[in-house]
This record gives structure tokens, sequence and C-alpha cells, in this order.
């Protein structure tokens, strides 16, 4: 049996062997140098550094731009703050994202439109965007290219948007 492998254990046979080890199992990793520390030459072309990823603090300068929110005009019965959750606000980052924050509840009236967009910060296609509602149900928050925005109530419960509508972490972008 020995004479059998040695007939077919040739230097071709042992390189593909060790090729195929390589490529299936024996992989290599590169560490960056420095302990949690980025260079600029560690990323790549369009690579993206969100807030989760940087440390408290770490990031300063005139290169970085807070957030500039402003107050969105409640209107048809709508209201906002109406459990300490703040007032419906809006804000562009300088990347081309729209954010929203706050949250918002109808005790009067029986429109949909909250608030309109304003002119600066309007899609350029409708958005639909997920929103929580009352009782923890998912309700939808659909804004129109003229800025106008309406609340969709969660499927299952007829009402849920009016009396509740979170605006935290609900965001679009806008073409460059």
């Amino acid at each position: 049996m020995s004479q059998r492998i040695r007939s077919h254990l040739t230097f071709a046979n042992v390189v593909s062997a060790l090729c195929l080890f390589f490529v299936l199992g024996g992989g290599t990793a590169v560490a960056l140098t420095g302990s949690n520390t980025v260079q600029s030459d560690d990323l790549g072309p369009g690579a993206q550094v969100k807030a989760p990823d940087v440390a408290a603090n770490a990031v300063a300068g005139p290169n970085v731009k807070d957030l500039t929110f402003q107050n969105l005009t409640m209107k048809n019965g709508w209201v906002g703050n109406c459990f300490g959750g703040g007032v419906p606000q809006i804000a562009k980052g300088v990347e081309g994202v729209v954010y929203l924050r706050g949250e918002m509840c109808r005790p009067s009236g029986s429109s949909d439109n909250p608030f309109t967009i304003p002119a600066g910060f309007r899609p350029t296609k409708e958005q639909w965007l997920t929103t929580d509602q009352v009782n923890a149900n998912t309700g939808r928050l659909i804004i129109f290219t003229t800025g106008e925005a309406f609340v969709i109530d969660d499927i299952d419960h007829a009402s849920s948007g009016a009396a509740f509508t979170s605006l935290q972490g609900v965001s679009y972008t806008l073409p460059f």
C-alpha cells in the first residue's frame, strides 16, 4: 500500500495539496499598528465611519459640525412633546442626510398631515419611513416631494399614530 501512495506522491501533487490547504484554512490576517487607532491610509476609498465606531471626544476640530435642529411647525390639531419626548425638529447633515427627532400626537381633529417639511429638506422622491407609535406599534411617515408629511397607522391598530408617533431615529438621504 505504501508503494501505491509513493507512486502518486509527485512534486505537483505536494504543491497542489499545500496550495489547497492555504486557500481553505490557512488564511492570513493583517493588524493595524498601534492600539485602538486608525490612520487615514488604513481606510479604503469610500469607507464610512459611523458614530458608534468613534469613541467619545475622540473627534474634534473645524471639520466636525454639529447638527443644527429647527422646530417643525405643527398643524391640523397635531402637537409635539406629548409625553416628554421633545418637540418635532429637523436637521440636515453635511453628507445630505435629513434627521428628524421629537414626538407628536393629535389630541384634536382628524387630519393625518401633522407638518410640512421646510424647503431645503424636502426629498426629491416620496419617502416611506418607519416610526414607532403608541404601545410599541409600528407605523409609517410618508413625506411627499411637496414636503407634506402624513402619518400612517399601524395596520392592526387604528389611530395608533394619532395617539403617539415618535420621530426619534427617523432619517432619509437627499441626493448630492
